[in-house]
């Protein structure tokens, strides 16, 4: 459903508004990038649906429900800006009872054509929107839309407004010619965009022209040492220009002889062993492929680093309540370099049967991320000399032996207060971004129709805070995520103990640029 308001407010104070159930429920729907209505929006009030008029009107007459699930869509438009948007919203009789404004979205659109370096088109290629996504835990990317390349190399890939790349992955074309078009990316590693971001905004078009190179494919046979008889091998090559290619799964035999296609160039290939899950192996290679196949291509397999993960609580910690356990915490590993394979870069706790947690983590640098669980926060994070609430994570081959230590306490503090839209009290979502060094990048709640709301478990620190009247998911961590709205950012300290009162003034819905 598209975003709400009304003339007397949505989120208005019930006690301040009629309760009664309204004989009628009117409204418009409008485009919020343009402001101009939207004719012939389908807006659903519970079993019951109407489409809106030539200036985008609706009106529900002879209304019996007190209160009701609204539901508004129309193909080319979005509910929202944010991909987890509802998309219905549950409305009282006394929202029910003032005209409301349904704000939809229209869809942006990510085109291009696909050609070889000589210009000729590239069908059949699927190219896939990469959106970028942040949350309380941390960032990662999501499949936004996917479209396959016509006759002439032309895609079109409808999506909302947010960040994104564009990707086309490894794609052998067929087995009499041999060749194989390499993966492309939008921006790609070497862009001037520093963000390494497409930013598009909603009814907004942006046209791109991807060029990825198509090379002929030649043999590629490796031996593992030891066999890799012993369990599966998945297999993948990064190109020097830092491409990825997923040449796996690939099953070899027991002698431990694996083929595999590559174009020509130089690849780092890397091997994973998936025989034993708590104890998987990994071989990590440079190869040049030259322009015939190739054999002698060795991979030796070391065990991935497992670095145990320890619990410890605080000294200051109360003890009336019961301490949780590590998965409670949500601990992960981010690292801005994406699994070909799996599509993800985070790096989950595992358990092993002897209960305790590990990190099977292969070598490279991560962030580390957690969240706060109840009354339980993380306090410090330590690897070795590292305090991992403000380094990254660097693991090195064959790393294994010294602990990560997680310190938790439950010795919090808490923020309260009332949130404004426009002057009336309303229900709005309130982020805090810690100042200090911290696993969660940001809090988040949502206050009530009465404009309340309340964190009951806050570590204690600093804090900028601000409200907006619908979910605004952005990169907290970077200072310029919130300077468009310093206007109604407020910054406060919490202690343990302690639970403050902060009023907030919202920031609109129309005053953030979708």
């Amino acid at each position: 459903m598209g975003s709400i308001t009304s003339s007397d407010n949505l989120g208005s104070n019930p006690s301040t508004a009629t309760s009664a159930i309204p004989s009628s429920v009117t409204g418009q729907v409008v485009n919020a990038s343009t402001g101009a209505p939207v004719s012939r929006a389908l807006v659903r009030l519970n079993d019951r649906a109407v489409l809106t008029d030539h200036e985008g009107k609706f009106r529900f007459d002879q209304n019996t429900e007190a209160s009701a699930n609204v539901l508004v869509s129309k193909p080319g438009y979005y509910a929202g800006t944010e991909f987890s948007e509802p998309v219905n919203l549950f409305l009282s009789a006394a929202q029910l009872g003032s005209p409301l404004e349904v704000r939809l979205y229209p869809e942006a659109l990510l085109t291009g054509t696909l050609t070889a370096p000589d210009g000729t088109p590239l069908p059949h290629i699927a190219v896939s929107a990469q959106r970028n996504v942040y949350d309380d835990v941390g960032h990662r990317w999501i499949s936004a839309g996917q479209a396959q390349t016509d006759s002439h190399g032309n895609f079109r890939i409808p999506v909302q407004a947010g960040d994104y790349r564009l990707e086309t992955r490894y794609a052998p074309q067929d087995r009499t010619t041999g060749e194989a078009v390499l993966p492309a990316t939008v921006p790609n590693e070497n862009s001037s965009n520093t963000s390494r971001m497409i930013r598009i905004h909603s009814g907004e078009e942006q046209h791109f022209e991807l060029r990825p190179a198509v090379s002929p494919t030649h043999a590629v046979t490796a031996t593992t040492q030891p066999p890799s008889g012993r369990g599966f091998t998945r297999i993948s090559a990064r190109s020097s220009n830092g491409s990825a290619l997923s040449v796996g799964p690939t099953i070899s035999g027991l002698s431990g002889e694996i083929k595999i296609q590559l174009p020509q160039g130089t690849y780092t290939l890397t091997a994973r062993m998936m025989g034993d899950p708590e104890a998987p192996e990994q071989a990590e290679t440079t190869v040049t492929v030259p322009d015939h196949d190739i054999s002698g291509v060795v991979l030796q397999f070391f065990p991935i680093p497992a670095i145990p993960v320890e619990l410890v609580v605080d000294g200051a910690s109360t003890s009336d309540s019961s301490s949780p356990n590590l998965q409670q915490m949500g601990l992960t590993l981010q690292s801005e370099q994406t699994d070909p394979d799996r599509g993800d870069s985070s790096v989950r706790l595992a358990s092993r049967r002897d209960q305790s947690s590990v990190f099977i983590v292969p070598p490279g640098s991560y962030r580390l991320a957690a969240r706060n669980n109840g009354g339980w926060y993380v306090k410090s994070v330590s690897y070795g000399d590292s305090d991992l609430l403000q380094d990254e994570l660097v693991v090195a081959p064959g790393a294994a032996g010294t602990p990560i230590r997680v310190v938790v306490s439950n010795e919090m503090g808490g923020l309260q207060g009332e949130v404004k839209l426009k002057g009336d009290p309303s229900a709005c979502w309130i982020y805090l971004i810690p100042t200090n060094a911290s696993v969660q990048s940001v809090y988040t709640t949502r206050s009530s129709a009465s404009g309340s709301y309340s964190f009951a478990h806050l570590p204690p620190g600093s804090y900028q805070v601000v409200a907006f009247e619908q979910r605004h998911s952005a990169d907290y961590r970077d200072p310029e995520s919130i300077a468009p709205f310093n206007a109604q950012v407020h910054f406060i300290s919490i202690s343990a103990g302690d639970k403050p009162t902060l009023n907030l003034d919202a920031v609109p819905v129309a005053e953030v640029v979708p």
